[in-house]
């Protein structure tokens, strides 16, 4: 379900100099990631584009996410301080609105591309995936799944967009249409629901 919302959201503008911020240039994983993002995956061998790559391009994502965020009134409560943990990438408030979001970000340096969840035996951004035991910012932060909002957000790195699809119930996701509904997301809560 929210592949399908991310698909029908639009591609809302990234701006380069975001991009280049998350950037770590002294390591050998952000410079490969570098030169993937400006010049094309191409530019790499192919050797050097699968291992490691997906998952910095993917720590990438959800820095540039959290800053985009950021921008617009969130606050982070977790995240991931590197690649290849698992469970939910992103805990943030929006601090007008007092909503708190779960977040989970997927990442690709493909043209045109939507990158979907994650399959396993527990779909991700599902109840039970978010209170299962072994979710490291949830049970850092005590919440549970009806404690928070949800979204999942498209970096693409090619095309400099993000599209980004949102839920008040993890049931169904919403395709974000324009920038305000990121700025103000109170359109999503329920009346009566905080």
């Amino acid at each position: 379900m929210p592949r399908s919302a991310l698909r029908l959201a639009s591609s809302l503008p990234l701006e380069k100099e975001v991009v280049a911020g998350c950037l770590n240039l002294e390591k050998e994983l952000d410079r490969r990631f570098a030169t993937a993002w400006r010049e094309t995956l191409v530019a790499l061998p192919p050797a050097l584009r699968s291992g490691a790559l997906p998952g910095v391009t993917g720590h990438v994502a959800e820095s540039v996410v959290e800053v985009v965020l950021g921008e617009r009134g969130y606050a982070p409560l977790a995240h991931h301080v590197g690649p290849g943990r698992h469970g939910v990438d992103l805990i943030m408030l929006h601090v007008p609105s007092e909503l708190v979001f779960v977040i989970e970000v997927k990442g690709t340096l493909r043209q045109q591309h939507v990158p979907r969840l994650t399959r396993g035996d527990l779909a991700q951004m599902s109840t039970a995936w978010l209170n299962k035991p072994d979710n490291p910012a949830m049970s850092g932060t005590d919440l549970r799944s009806d404690d928070v909002y949800a979204a999942v957000v498209a970096v693409n790195f090619a095309d400099m967009t993000i599209r980004a699809a949102m839920s008040a119930d993890l049931t169904a996701f919403v395709p974000v249409e324009n920038s305000g509904q990121l700025d103000d997301p109170s359109w999503l809560a329920p009346s009566g629901r905080r």
